[in-house]
């Protein structure tokens, strides 16, 4: 058969298909088949701030079967309701007014996001997202989020952070009250938000909701700079009501754990002076030891030299001339900034007789 003739009976069967899908009753969209529509998305979440509310879900990947998608989604559709407090019914059909229609561009293909600012206070809003691949396919929609939008908290007071070994605790007062100064009369919980790039972008931390004003950041990289901010909500009328944010503070955890002392530490007379010799530490990110000589009468060593982490020895080119006993120790430190120094080795004597 010619090309031609085959477009032709190509175009008879679809026509054919399309007629027994409609049939001959009342003209209905055809509804596509699971094979191609897209699965429900399931992580619509938000985030508040005083600004308003910020929306993101997953970009779709699979039918509702668990295959991959045939196709790139176009666009979302964003269904909201919108409702004053006094008003919500808990168990009323949820209001949703017209779709708000959000194209999908190539940067969605990993996290979609869409801001709403400027709502109502004393209002509940309610929102589900659907995606929409062409004019009949269309996903079922989303799990639903709701939020309440009021006069915000402020945000919490004299916010700091203190470094510790691979943590990070923060600290905070409670927010003194809402913007318009009227009191808190609501229970007041705080979220901690992270960023690891600068301060571009802020997650939530896993702890969740917080009644307590102190939060510890585990499992961080020494060295490595984390921003942080905490912001203020409030639970009324069921959900939770937007607070103001602190302003972002940047604190880096860091090595707190010192290296073990030197071993088996001695003084050797030599005819170039006094030669203090130790053994090695096995520490990782060792940096080096530093070498004390004191007096029998004195209680604090006088901190003489230091070497890398390879050397084992130091010379005291000039050491103590006046007769009596002296002692030498030696410490090792490490790589972090500032420097964790170990304890002192045991002393070592030395004894200058005339």
């Amino acid at each position: 058969m010619k090309s031609g003739a085959r477009k032709i009976v190509a175009v008879f069967l679809g026509l054919a298909l399309l007629g027994s899908l409609v049939g001959c009753g009342k003209k209905t969209r055809p509804v596509p088949p699971d094979t191609v529509l897209p699965a429900p998305i399931t992580d619509l979440s938000y985030q508040l701030d005083e600004k308003g509310v910020a929306l993101s879900w997953s970009y779709p990947r699979q039918t509702v079967q668990g295959d991959r998608l045939p196709y790139r989604i176009e666009k979302f559709e964003l269904l909201r309701a919108v409702m004053p407090v006094k008003d919500y019914c808990a168990d009323c059909p949820i209001p949703f007014g017209p779709p708000i229609e959000i194209t999908a561009t190539s940067s969605d293909q990993g996290r979609v996001s869409y801001q709403e600012p400027l709502l109502r206070p004393n209002h509940r809003y309610v929102y589900r997202v659907r995606s929409k691949a062409g004019w009949f396919v269309s996903s079922d929609g989303s799990n639903t989020v709701a939020i309440v939008w009021d006069t915000p908290l402020l945000a919490p007071r004299q916010f700091k952070i203190e470094e510790e070994d691979k943590s990070l605790t923060l600290r905070w007062q409670s927010s003194a009250g809402l913007l318009d100064g009227t009191p808190v009369t609501d229970p007041v919980r705080y979220q901690v938000f992270r960023s690891t790039d600068g301060g571009e972008t802020f997650a939530e931390t896993p702890g969740g909701l917080l009644e307590a004003l102190t939060y510890t950041d585990k499992g961080l990289r020494n060295g490595k700079a984390y921003w942080y901010k905490v912001r203020a909500v409030r639970l009324h009328a069921g959900t939770l009501a937007a607070g103001m944010s602190s302003p972002p503070v940047s604190a880096a955890p860091r090595d707190l754990m010192p290296p073990a002392p030197p071993q088996k530490v001695r003084a050797v007379a030599t005819a170039d002076g006094v030669k203090i010799l130790w053994e090695t530490v096995a520490e990782p990110d060792l940096a080096g030891f530093r070498i004390y000589r004191r007096a029998a009468k004195d209680q604090t060593p006088e901190r003489i030299g230091e070497v890398g982490g390879a050397g084992l020895s130091f010379l005291d080119a000039k050491p103590p001339r006046k007769k009596g006993l002296w002692y030498y120790s030696v410490t090792a430190f490490d790589q972090a900034r500032p420097a964790n120094e170990s304890t002192p080795s045991i002393e070592a004597l030395y004894e200058v007789a005339e």
